[in-house]
C-alpha cells in the first residue's frame, strides 16, 4: 500500500471489509463504463476529429503513474525527428479547468496548474489546458498551425475527442485492489488495456530514469549535482501521487534524509507548509517547485527527474506513428 494512501483512500489497495463493501457500486460504476464508451462507439454521444494526429497518454488508474514525466520524453522525441508537437493537458486544479488557457516559449501562469507548467518549461511547445480538449485542441492548431501532431497528458478517458494513437503509462502497484471507483482505483476495467495501441511500463526496462543537475529555486542559475549533498542532513518535500518514491530514489542516492513530508497530488502550497523546515536543504520536484516559486528561498532546491526511453521502445513508438500516419 503507498504510504500516502494511508490517510485518504486507503482502503482502495487491499480487499478489506471497506472495499468488499463499496464492491456493489464498483460494479455498477465499471457497467456505466462500458455503456459510455459504447455510446461513443455507436455515435450516440459525440466525438469530434481534428486537423492533425492525437496521441494520449493516459491510464486506467488514479494518479501516480509517471503520466507526465513519459510525454516530456514523448515530446522530445518527436521534437529530434522533426516534428512540431503541441501538448492538450486537462490543468488539473488550477481553478480554471473549465476555460481554455494557451501557452508557449515556456511560458508559465497561475490559470494552468502545476503539470502544465512544468510541461511548458521542459517542453517549449504550445500548450492548450483546459477541461474541454476538443476546444483547447481547435484554439492551439488556430493559433499555432505549425502544429503538426498533438500529445495529450492524461485523458485516455476523454472520449469527446477521437485519438490515433493511445498509450497506457502503468505501474502495476497502482492497480491496487483491481477494483474500480469507488471500491478500488481503476477508471475503467483492466480488460481497457487490452484495446489499446501501447502499454508501457513505468517500472520495467523500457524507461530508466536518473536525476539531472538540480538547481536552486531562489537562484535558478544556481546548480549542483546531487550527490553534493551527501555531507549534509537534508529534507525533502513531495506532493505528487506517489512521494514515497521520491524521498525513496533520494535515499538510494546515499543521501541524509532527515524530514521528509508528504502532500496530496496538486496540493496547493502555503507559506506554513515549508516553515516547518529548518535551513538544510530542502529538496522537491520540479512539479511542486512551480508552485512554490512565490515562497522560494534560498535553501529550496529543485531536483528534476529525467526520464529515458529505451532504444526498442523509441523505435515501438515511431513505428506505430508511421503505421497509424501511413494508415
Amino acid at each position: 500500500m503507498p504510504q500516502n494512501s494511508r490517510q485518504k483512500g486507503w482502503w482502495l489497495w487491499s480487499k478489506n471489509p471497506v472495499a468488499l463493501m463499496l464492491w456493489p457500486i464498483s460494479l455498477l460504476f465499471c457497467l456505466l463504463v462500458l455503456i459510455r464508451i459504447q455510446l461513443y462507439r455507436w455515435q450516440f454521444l459525440k466525438s469530434e476529429k481534428i486537423s492533425v494526429p492525437v496521441i494520449v497518454v493516459g491510464n486506467i488508474s488514479l494518479g501516480g503513474n509517471g503520466k507526465t514525466p513519459f510525454v516530456v520524453s514523448l515530446v522530445q522525441l518527436l521534437q529530434q525527428r522533426g516534428f512540431q508537437p503541441g501538448i492538450l493537458t486537462r490543468g488539473y486544479k488550477s481553478d480554471h479547468e473549465q476555460e481554455t488557457t494557451i501557452l508557449s516559449q515556456s511560458a508559465t501562469s497561475d490559470r494552468a496548474g502545476d503539470e502544465a507548467n512544468m510541461l511548458s518549461e521542459l517542453c517549449g511547445c504550445p500548450l492548450g489546458i483546459g477541461a474541454n480538449r476538443v476546444k483547447s485542441a481547435s484554439t492551439l492548431i488556430q493559433q499555432f498551425p505549425q502544429i503538426d501532431m498533438l500529445v495529450m497528458d492524461d485523458g485516455l478517458q476523454h472520449y469527446a475527442l477521437q485519438r490515433d494513437i493511445e498509450i497506457i503509462v502503468q505501474r502495476e502497484q497502482s492497480y491496487g485492489n483491481g477494483f474500480c471507483i469507488p471500491a478500488g482505483p481503476l477508471r475503467e476495467p483492466r480488460s481497457r488495456l487490452q484495446q489499446v495501441d501501447l502499454v508501457v511500463d513505468r517500472d520495467g526496462s523500457e524507461l530508466s530514469e536518473q536525476f539531472g543537475f538540480c538547481w536552486n529555486l531562489n537562484h535558478p542559475e544556481q546548480q549542483c549535482e546531487l550527490a553534493d549533498f551527501k555531507d549534509q542532513n537534508v529534507n525533502a518535500l513531495a506532493g505528487i501521487g506517489f512521494p514515497e518514491l521520491f524521498f525513496g530514489a533520494l535515499r538510494q542516492q546515499g543521501l541524509n534524509l532527515v524530514s521528509s513530508r508528504s502532500f496530496s497530488d496538486h496540493e496547493t502550497f502555503t507559506l506554513q507548509d515549508i516553515m516547518t523546515f529548518n535551513q538544510a536543504p530542502l529538496l522537491v520536484t520540479h512539479k511542486d517547485a512551480v508552485k512554490l516559486r512565490s515562497f522560494a528561498t534560498d535553501n529550496i532546491w529543485v531536483v528534476p527527474l529525467e526520464l529515458t526511453l529505451s532504444d526498442d521502445l523509441q523505435y515501438q513508438l515511431l513505428s506505430l506513428l508511421e503505421s497509424k500516419l501511413d494508415g
